[in-house]
């Protein structure tokens, strides 16, 4: 059984640009990933814009996206575009998205969908507690 999250990104005006991650969504895993390897807006959104993933992992090289690298074309797969904060979650849980993480612009913050944000950093520090 996979636990599904969704990844995006928040544009300066507010919109967010976001996709689907199937597999090891929970923090100790894709939270952990996205907390130690991607910590700069360029990166973030080059791994974003690549659109939907099987799989997070260290380097964007070594994701496995369903575009391409398994030749799955469509608008299914392709990065969405989000009015707000609010339509990344509500949309994305359709999917049955568990965790729901975001780059701010100078940290990932994570919600489980009920749009209470926490920093992605201070949870990963509980969680070793």
């Amino acid at each position: 059984m996979s636990t599904r999250s969704a990844i995006g990104y928040k544009l300066p005006t507010g919109e967010v640009r976001g996709i689907y991650c199937h597999n090891d969504g929970y923090l100790s895993f894709n939270g952990r990933i996205l907390q130690q390897n991607y910590q700069e807006s360029g990166k973030v959104t080059e791994m974003v814009e690549l659109g939907d993933m099987s799989s997070l992992r260290d380097q964007i090289a070594d994701n496995v996206y369903y575009q391409r690298d398994r030749g799955e074309d469509g608008v299914d797969v392709a990065t969405q575009s989000f009015t707000d904060v609010d339509d990344f979650v509500t949309k994305l849980a359709a999917s049955n998205c568990e965790y729901f993480y975001l780059w701010n612009g100078n940290e990932w913050i994570v919600t489980n969908g009920n749009l209470e944000f926490d920093r992605v950093e201070d949870l990963l520090v509980l969680e070793v507690a």
